[in-house]
């Protein structure tokens, strides 16, 4: 992760991101003991049962 700020810090950027799923609370603690923060969160939930008319489900 140094690595990886020292690069981007010499390329001129001034933060960097990362994605990290929000199950994986290891990765998520690592990045935050290294001083990254959470600055998104986002949700999704599956959807069952017959589609709308007019719109047509995923594998269909």
């Amino acid at each position: 992760m140094q690595l990886a700020e020292d690069y981007t810090r010499s390329q001129g950027a001034t933060t960097l991101g990362l994605s990290v799923f929000g199950f994986n609370h290891a990765a998520r603690g690592l990045n935050e003991s290294l001083g990254y923060e959470v600055t998104s969160v986002k949700m999704r939930k599956a959807l069952q049962g017959p589609s709308l008319p007019g719109f047509i489900r995923a594998g269909d």
